[in-house]
C-alpha cells in the first residue's frame, strides 16, 4: 500500500540524503508522524536555521555564522601552521581534542569524500594563496588514511608544489580506514605529535 502523497514526498527528500536508503527513509519519516506537533516545527525550524544562517568561513572554508570564523579571527592561534582536513566535521574533531593550536583550511563543504566529493578547486587555489601570501611555514596534511582522504592529500601536495612550505602528515595513532571524526582527543593528540614530512 503506497503512503500518502505528503508521507511519500517526505520519504523521496529523506532519500536524497548521504546514508540514508529507501528503508531508512520509511522509517525516519513514519517516526517524524508520532512524534509530538511541537517537536516536528521545532525539527523545521532548525533545518531552515542551519541552512539560512551558516555559511562559509571565506578565510578557511569551515561553517560559521559570521566571516571569518572565530577560530581564524583568533590572534592568539600559531598562523604560521595550517592543518588541512576534508570536512568541517573533523574541524570540530580537532577542536574537541584540544591537540592543535594552528589554523585550518578545509577541503570540502559540507560534503564528505566518502560520498564523492573531491577537493573543491576554489578550496586548492585558496590554500595556495594562504600558504604564499600568509607566511605559513608547515601544511599538516589531516586527511584520512583511506582511498579518498589519500587522494586529496595527493592533490594538496600538487597545488603546493614549488612553493617551499613544509608538508607533514599525521601518523602514529591514526588507524587505516578510520574517519577522524570518530578518533578520541588522546588519539588525535598522538598523531599531530608523531606527524612526519611529506615526502614528494
Amino acid at each position: 500500500m503506497a503512503f500518502p502523497e505528503p508521507l511519500e514526498r517526505l520519504v523521496r527528500r529523506l532519500e536524497r540524503l548521504p546514508g540514508i536508503g529507501p528503508r531508512s527513509a520509511e522509517r525516519i519519516a513514519l517516526h517524524v508522524l508520532k512524534m509530538p506537533r511541537e517537536e516536528v516545527a521545532e525539527l523545521a525550524l532548525a533545518l531552515r536555521d542551519a541552512r539560512m544562517e551558516t555559511r562559509r568561513c571565506e578565510v578557511c572554508g569551515n561553517v560559521t555564522l559570521r566571516s571569518p570564523c572565530a577560530i581564524c579571527a583568533d590572534e592568539t592561534r600559531d598562523r604560521g601552521i595550517l592543518c588541512v582536513v576534508e570536512g568541517p566535521r573533523e574541524v570540530a574533531s580537532m577542536e574537541a581534542s584540544g591537540a592543535f593550536r594552528g589554523l585550518y583550511h578545509v577541503l570540502l563543504g559540507g560534503d564528505a569524500p566518502r560520498e564523492g566529493g573531491a577537493p573543491e578547486p576554489q578550496a586548492l587555489e585558496r590554500l595556495r594563496r594562504r600558504v604564499l601570501e600568509d607566511g605559513v611555514r608547515e601544511v599538516v596534511l589531516a586527511t584520512a588514511p583511506d582511498r579518498e582522504g589519500e587522494g586529496a592529500a595527493a592533490l594538496v601536495r600538487e597545488t603546493l608544489e614549488g612553493t617551499g612550505v613544509r608538508l607533514t602528515r599525521l601518523a602514529r595513532g591514526v588507524p587505516v580506514g578510520v574517519r577522524l571524526e570518530y578518533l578520541q582527543g588522546a588519539v588525535l593528540a598522538e598523531a599531530f605529535e608523531g606527524r612526519r614530512d611529506v615526502e614528494s
